[in-house]
């Protein structure tokens, strides 16, 4: 007997519930929901064009790292396909999504990837990462995301549009 696709949701809440019970409380000298700013980029990844897209917070900072490493990022990409008979299929766009931080990227394992479908029958994508980066050897660090082309779909490449959102604290020393 196969396990119900529910039963893997709920494992998948469970372990970003026990993520973000991990994070520092907030507290009245600077905790982890104090300080909090969100970037934001749309874009599109063409099979005739752009083959890569990013959202860095350090980008969007003038190249500056200034997010805290100690509290957890909130990462979102959402993504459908381009051309609407393709949107109305349920066939996921062939990307390779990276979610990272403090010089390194998250385990694949800590991203949730679910599907909606909206009212014009189309489907929206999310990949959602919530994680710290608390190894990291700088502080402030950089939190983001990165798309290129699953290169195992090579053959099946369709134009996809991007939304991308990062929350993040930002960096202001306090934190130990």
């Amino acid at each position: 007997m196969k396990p119900h696709p529910i039963f893997f949701l709920l494992i998948i809440a469970t372990g970003l519930l026990f993520l973000n019970l991990s994070c520092p409380p907030d507290e009245d000298n600077g905790g982890c929901d104090s300080y909090r700013k969100v970037i934001s980029k749309r874009g599109e990844l063409l099979v005739n064009g752009g083959t890569m897209w990013t959202l860095s917070v350090a980008n969007e900072n003038g190249a500056m790292l200034v997010a805290e490493k100690n509290c957890h990022s909130k990462m979102q990409l959402e993504f459908w396909f381009k051309d609407k008979t393709l949107a109305k299929t349920e066939e996921k766009p062939p990307l390779s999504i990276v979610f990272f931080g403090g010089g390194g990227f998250f385990d694949p394992g800590s991203v949730a990837v679910y599907s909606k479908l909206l009212y014009d029958s189309t489907y929206l994508w999310t990949a959602y990462c919530e994680q710290g980066a608390r190894n990291s050897t700088e502080n402030p660090c950089d939190y983001g995301i990165s798309v290129t082309w699953d290169y195992n779909q090579l053959l099946n490449l369709h134009d996809v549009e991007l939304d991308g959102m990062v929350d993040y604290r930002e960096f202001n020393g306090d934190m130990k």
